[in-house]
């Protein structure tokens, strides 16, 4: 094993992915997280959609390196399987057809999918509103095992001799000249050669106070789950309406569905729920599933997905600070994601370098007043 120490903030998926590779590859790493239960926030509160069809050509990628590693993970990373291909639909009206069509039809963007007819999806969904346009279907996606792939990455990490920390919160980062060296936590301080800061949506907080800003934005995203429905197969595929943009699937017996709100928010109120927006997941509900009787709330929450300010994901050294490093911004695709994001983090801490093709565009962007 390495001399080299390296501590994590965060053991949400980017935090774990990133602690698992580089654990693979023998550094000395230290998981640290103020909360006794890894994931508690944004990933234990996604969505676990699978899709890697997405508009921005470096996420895509990511995404399909991720699905290749959760299709077929290492021996002894999970004893079930990942992620279930109930199959993805992707939909449109009229009005958002085109854009729809202009970058599912790259290649650089979007992969295993065609244009199915309509009439296909109002199969499997006959309580469906007959108004799309455009249907893109994927059957190869789906839905995901967000703990399992959670605790596999947990799980890899501490067999590899990552050392695990929680309950413990990270107050502050210390530094040296302009070099981080450690972090100072509610149990005291922790020696460090390279820090990474994988917090979700405090991620920015941390590195503000030391004096390294750099924009992240947590933004509060509600999801539903309705009551029981006898007439819905649970293994109904996946549906995301653009345009409108509003997606549903199944989820214990009755739909998971959200109307895509996204309000900036403080971290602290990134998980508090607010009844309008309930509002308008059944509004859109009442639009786009007319032919179900009857969709009752069971349950009901928010969750943070937190953005840079250009939407990419922010993987790399800081230029400023020797001894920092990034894996935050990951939006809502840190599950999709999360295994090539932790694979590429780990090759910048432990290598120096990357030679993934979306390496460099997603290095820190230093903003202009910083």
């Amino acid at each position: 094993m390495s001399e080299r120490r390296v501590v994590i903030v965060g053991a949400g998926i980017a935090g774990a992915a990133t602690a698992y590779f580089l654990a693979q590859r023998g550094q000395r790493v230290i998981l640290l997280d103020r909360e006794r239960t890894p994931g508690a926030h944004s990933t234990g509160r996604n969505a676990a959609i699978l899709r890697t069809a997405i508009p921005e050509p470096a996420l895509h990628a990511l995404a399909a390196d991720s699905r290749r590693f959760y299709a077929s993970p290492p021996p002894g990373f999970s004893e079930i399987p990942l992620f279930e291909s109930v199959g993805l639909y992707l939909g449109a009206a009229i009005e958002a057809a085109e854009d729809l069509r202009a970058w599912t039809a790259r290649s650089d963007c979007s992969a295993g999918g065609s244009e199915v007819p309509p009439e296909q999806l109002y199969e499997a969904y006959p309580q469906l509103a007959h108004k799309l346009a455009l249907t893109v279907h994927y059957p190869t996606e789906g839905a995901f095992d967000v703990n399992a792939i959670l605790v596999g990455f947990l799980r890899g990490a501490r067999a590899a001799g990552a050392e695990m920390r929680f309950g413990v919160e990270v107050l502050e980062l210390a530094k040296r000249a302009e070099r981080v060296v450690g972090v100072e936590t509610s149990e005291g301080f922790v020696k460090a050669d390279e820090v990474v800061i994988a917090g979700g949506g405090w991620a920015g907080r941390l590195p503000g106070a030391a004096g390294w800003p750099l924009g992240l934005t947590p933004k509060r995203r509600h999801l539903l789950v309705t009551a029981p429905l006898p007439e819905l197969d649970p293994r109904s595929p996946v549906v995301w309406l653009a345009g409108d943009e509003f997606y549903f699937r199944p989820e214990s017996g009755g739909l998971l569905l959200c109307a895509c709100d996204q309000d900036a928010v403080e971290p602290e109120q990134g998980e508090s729920l607010r009844d309008e927006v309930l509002e308008r997941i059944a509004e859109k509900a009442a639009r786009w599933l007319p032919g179900f009787d009857a969709l009752e709330a069971a349950h009901y929450w928010a969750g943070m997905r937190t953005f840079a300010d250009d939407s990419l994901f922010v993987v790399g050294p800081d230029p400023r600070a020797p001894g920092l490093h990034w894996v935050a911004g990951l939006g809502g695709h840190g599950i999709t994601t999360g295994a090539a994001v932790g694979r590429l983090a780990a090759e910048w801490i432990a290598e120096g370098w990357s030679g993934h093709p979306c390496a460099q565009a997603l290095l820190p962007r230093v903003p202009v007043s910083a």
